[in-house]
């Protein structure tokens, strides 16, 4: 806090005296800072000066002074300002700031050698416990707010992008369920993300849940590629087992060959080499590490839910053929 003189005014006693408080308050600043009053314009040069109101140097040294200020009212008397104003001396703050009306402080600091989302949920883990005075609050804002809101908006875009993803598949294989098959790719995905961030103590960021949004998009290619031509193997007459088997095999080097390329491209990003590369390194990890996990779990989960799918389809045709309920 900082020292200052608290000059506190009996409105009653100033409306007795036929004083307002706006009165008061211009005759105290008059006397310390002044008051232009007018404005002088020299004739000869056209320059124009302020004509200020002010009592002298001599009589505004120390607080004390603030006792002989007085105030005039409508009917010329002057009133002192110790009549009509407790004049005492207190501290408060050098400046107040204020948010929706209501009076804030901010409390700042910065974050070393841990990641912001972990700090801030042991801070707020503290604050719980506070028992705060009535009408008390205490809220996490400047970088922890604006982290909760991309979470939430990215959050919202991930939603999106696989809502769009199966629809689009769902269009091109005529089919519910073969797209539902393909997006499993996504949470197999999300194991490796978790995975590959844990290894390399990288937090869950803003950039790293962007390469978990880029992840997703690129993980179903390795389930589009196995279901598209097991369906066609199918298509061919080619019993149930036979095809998911033959449909691996064949589709095991190019699934490899893209990922491969995929997450070598990526490498330099996420070891940071190049200027400012740094800042994207999250995001090259999350991809790496979807691709990785995801490739090797989809060749097993992708070929055997198509045939658990498979199968009950054709008991189900099978059950209907024969009007069995």
């Amino acid at each position: 806090d900082y020292p200052q003189q608290n000059i506190i005014i009996d409105r009653e006693r100033a409306a007795l005296m036929g004083l307002s408080v706006a009165q008061v308050a211009k005759a105290v600043q008059t006397f310390i800072n002044g008051y232009p009053a007018s404005i002088f314009s020299d004739p000869r040069t056209g320059n124009q000066y302020d004509i200020t109101v002010q009592a002298m140097e001599k009589d505004r040294m120390s607080l004390s002074d603030l006792s002989q200020i007085f105030v005039t009212n409508p009917q010329g008397k002057p009133i002192p300002l110790d009549n009509i104003a407790t004049i005492s001396r207190g501290a408060g703050p050098i400046q107040i700031e204020r948010k929706y009306q209501q009076r804030i402080i901010h409390v700042t600091a910065n974050t070393f050698g841990r990641d912001l989302g972990t700090i801030a949920a042991e801070i707020q883990q503290k604050l719980d416990q506070l028992n705060l005075p009535p009408n008390f609050k205490i809220n996490l804002s400047g970088a922890v707010e604006s982290q909760r809101e991309s979470f939430i908006a990215l959050l919202g875009a991930f939603i999106l992008a696989v809502v769009l993803v199966y629809m689009v598949l769902a269009s091109q294989f005529k089919s519910l369920v073969d797209p539902f098959i393909i997006m499993f790719s996504v949470p197999l995905g999300i194991i490796g993300v978790l995975w590959a961030l844990f290894l390399t103590e990288t937090p869950l960021s803003v950039t790293s849940f962007m390469g978990v949004i880029m992840m997703a998009g690129i993980v179903v290619s390795n389930g589009i590629l196995l279901v598209d031509y097991t369906n066609r193997l199918r298509g061919r007459g080619m019993e149930l087992q036979e095809a998911v088997i033959l449909g691996g095999r064949t589709r095991l080097r190019p699934i490899l060959m893209t990922t491969l390329c995929t997450i070598l491209g990526l490498i330099p990003m996420a070891v940071g080499l190049g200027e400012g590369s740094e800042s994207n390194a999250p995001m090259a990890i999350a991809v790496i590490g979807g691709l990785a996990v995801s490739t090797l779990l989809t060749l097993v989960f992708i070929p055997t839910l198509y045939t658990i799918f498979e199968s009950r389809f054709r008991r189900e045709i099978h059950r209907e053929e024969k009007g069995q309920p």
